[in-house]
């Protein structure tokens, strides 16, 4: 839903102010350079609802870049002829905003991920190493094709020597869908099928601009039929790996609710530290429990596949577990599963320190 959301945004904002974006393009650059650094700089905690949701789901996962991107992408073959003259008018500035975007999203995750994948490999699961060599390979192919795509250079340049160079993003565009797919396959194994939802939308916009463009080139219909089958072939296990995962989800969140409640209903336990492992967002969550006097006094995350932007947020639930010397307490709006998580691997370390 965010994703139609910004695509409606976008084509709103574009239409609105299609004159002003083409007469001073460069101060609409500047904001979005600023709106990128202040994005990055902002802090994690204590800013208001809607600000928050903009930066982390909007802004830092690259929800809104993609969107100028896949608008940019289906320009030339929209059907809607009013639709594809604003598309095809805005086209450049669209490609320069969503680059300068896509910076946001680049270093909120590249500081953790791109660091990870050059010093300590071995913290990244399969997906997501995958994911960040696509984002590598992605922002060497972005820099020539943005850098282009001000006018003051493309009017340097030779016209056939351009547009050869713009065909590089055919191969962005490709690399793009493959690199959110494998992001949202790591969720969606975990039974989320909301983020299944998410993905479905990207493949059904992605088909459609095959459909369009196989019908406005023909001699390109082989390979957009070939293109529409490798899509099917990525996605179709991913949606079968998700609806399995909800099913284990299921069952694997009635039992850790039942840990829960068990370790509730006592609130003795024997000095020690403890260990409990239950399910996040993205994967296991481990948690460490320290028992002095009888009573919790301290909560450590051991291990965890969840992204740290949901973990800041869950945190919130340890000093309440500490306060009340109980598990049942509320999960954080936001980062509901992520705390959760936390809460149940908890709740499974004190069943230890009860035995």
């Amino acid at each position: 839903m965010r994703l139609i959301a910004c695509l409606i945004t976008v084509l709103v904002f574009f239409y609105l102010l299609e004159k002003p974006i083409k007469k001073h393009a460069t101060l609409f650059y500047i904001a979005t350079i600023i709106i990128s650094v202040l994005s990055v700089l902002a802090p994690k905690k204590g800013l208001p609802f809607v600000i928050d949701y903009l930066v982390k789901n909007i802004l830092a996962r690259g929800t809104l870049a993609g969107a100028l991107f896949i608008l940019v992408m289906v320009a030339s073959v929209c059907p809607a002829a009013k639709l594809r003259g604003l598309l095809l008018r805005t086209r450049g500035e669209m490609a320069i905003i969503a680059a300068l975007l896509t910076l946001i999203h680049n270093i909120s995750y590249g500081k953790h991920y791109f660091v990870a994948l050059f010093t300590k490999i071995s913290d990244l699961d399969a997906p997501r190493i995958f994911a960040a060599v696509l984002s590598l390979v992605m922002i060497v192919l972005l820099i020539p094709l943005t850098l282009t795509s001000f006018m003051v250079i493309r009017k340097k340049m030779n016209p056939k020597k351009w547009k050869s160079l713009q065909r590089l993003s055919y191969i962005f565009y490709g690399l793009l869908f493959i690199h959110i797919s494998m992001i949202f396959s790591i969720s969606i194994a975990k039974g989320h099928l909301s983020t299944l939802f998410d993905l479905s939308v990207y493949v059904i916009i992605y088909i459609a601009y095959l459909i369009c463009r196989a019908k406005k080139y023909e001699k390109q219909r082989v390979l957009c039929i070939l293109f529409m089958v490798l899509i099917c072939v990525l996605y179709i296990p991913i949606a079968v790996m998700g609806f399995k995962g909800s099913k284990t989800q299921k069952e694997n969140v009635t039992t850790e609710e039942n840990v829960s409640t068990k370790a509730s209903s006592d609130a003795a336990y024997k000095d020690g530290t403890y260990e409990g492992s239950a399910t996040g967002y993205s994967g296991q969550m481990t948690v460490s429990v320290t028992v002095s006097c009888c009573k919790i006094s301290e909560i450590n995350i051991v291990d965890t596949g969840d992204d740290e932007e949901y973990l800041i947020d869950a945190k919130d639930v340890i000093p309440q577990i500490i306060e009340k010397q109980s598990t049942e307490v509320d999960a954080v709006s936001g980062a509901t599963h992520s705390s959760k998580g936390i809460i149940n691997a908890v709740a499974k370390a004190l069943e230890s320190a009860k035995e």
